[in-house]
């Protein structure tokens, strides 16, 4: 009987990049990828669209189907891993983005429902209430607070 081996080449074995994404990295990364940051907000901006006209099924799938799939396939399909170092990449894997993600969901449910109430000054509320959510993890720093995504 003879044995099969297969040789891994030194260039493959001594490679020393970063080590790989956990699925919580994955998780949390996915949501700074372009694809996935379009479909939010265009999903979300249809759905409130649809709001308006008071079609909910409608817009309860546009807003929540489309975005669930890319959620799925980015997580387990796509490379990730340049995100971590990105401005982004780092607020997202830092713990201040779990009351982010809380704001953000507040945000657009306010959104929603101005749309359903047919209320434009309450909608731009919750549009504004996101957009503070995603600006404060980014731009805000307190002072002597050292960036939260920087690895010592």
């Amino acid at each position: 009987m003879s044995r099969l081996s297969v040789e891994i080449p030194n260039s493959v074995r001594e490679k020393s990049g970063p080590p790989p994404l956990s699925l919580r990295e994955r998780i949390l990364l996915h949501q700074v990828h372009p694809v996935k940051l379009l479909a939010d907000w265009g999903t979300g901006l249809a759905a409130a669209w649809l709001l308006w006209d008071h079609r909910l099924v409608s817009a309860l799938i546009v807003g929540f189907v489309p975005s669930i799939c890319i959620s799925i396939y980015l997580i387990l399909r796509v490379d990730l891993s340049r995100f971590r170092d990105s401005p982004l990449g780092r607020y997202f894997l830092s713990p201040l983005t779990r009351p982010g993600d809380q704001v953000r969901l507040f945000g657009l449910l306010v959104t929603w429902t101005a749309a359903w109430f047919n209320s434009l000054l309450f909608a731009l509320a919750g549009l504004a209430i996101i957009l503070y959510a995603w600006g404060k993890g980014l731009l805000v720093r307190r002072r002597g607070e050292k960036d939260p995504g920087r690895r010592s």
